[in-house]
């Protein structure tokens, strides 16, 4: 089902997920128009949309979280190429134009939602893939920050996503092996991905919550639980 007959009475639930967005979005511009460099204050948006991407578990459907996404993709999009400097703590003027990767952010959690969420009914699955995103790779510029003092990935960088997302999977998936399995994917895919990995291409916004997704839906087919 995409909408409930709670649909409604959800709509404080959508604006507390939006004003936490906004709040990320303007605290990480603060925090780059204070000298913090742009890879350690766009992690700061990591942060919030994380907390976005918790929020909604409490939805009762994907329709919202669905609608939600997809907005702020196309709101993001939009003052990419109008006013860029409004994005400018994480991405926006501050990068490369060929990098979308707060494009990306939000509008991943659209096919992570509508199929693990709205299609098999796992909306536990669907927040832990993009929680690896969020706050898995989040927790890398900080690392990169404190040891090596530029945005470079890195065995220190990679070793503290491993930690923060075998806790998400401890909390979200069962069985535990199944969410460490992803867990080791999801740091793979981040440290393939993107303008530092080592394939040089695609984003990894948007390969780490794909690969992880499938990687944990593909195990649960595999083993029966769905």
């Amino acid at each position: 089902m995409f909408f409930s007959s709670k649909t409604i009475t959800e709509i404080p639930l959508v604006a507390l997920v939006g004003v936490i967005v906004l709040a990320g979005l303007w605290l990480a511009n603060f925090a780059f128009d204070h000298g913090v460099p742009n890879y350690v204050s766009r992690k700061i948006g990591h942060g919030a949309g994380g907390i976005a991407f918790l929020l909604s578990i409490y939805f009762s459907t994907a329709g919202w979280p669905v609608i939600i996404a997809a907005g702020f993709g196309i709101i993001l999009l939009a003052l990419r190429f109008t006013k860029p400097h409004l994005l400018r703590g994480v991405g926006g003027t501050a990068r490369s134009k060929k990098v979308m990767a707060e494009i990306w952010f939000p509008w991943v959690a659209v096919p992570v939602f509508l199929l693990a969420w709205f299609r098999l009914d796992k909306p536990a699955v669907a927040v832990t893939c993009l929680l690896f995103m969020a706050w898995g790779d989040g927790i890398t510029g900080l690392v990169r920050a404190r040891v090596y003092r530029k945005p470079v990935k890195g065995f220190w960088g990679s070793l503290a996503m491993l930690g923060v997302c075998l806790l998400i999977a401890g909390i979200f998936i069962k069985p535990f092996w199944i969410g460490a399995v992803a867990s080791g994917v999801a740091v793979i895919t981040e440290s393939a991905f993107g303008e530092y990995g080592f394939l040089k291409w695609g984003d990894d916004n948007w390969a780490i919550p794909l690969t992880s997704m499938a990687t944990i839906l593909g195990l649960m087919a595999i083993t029966g639980i769905i």
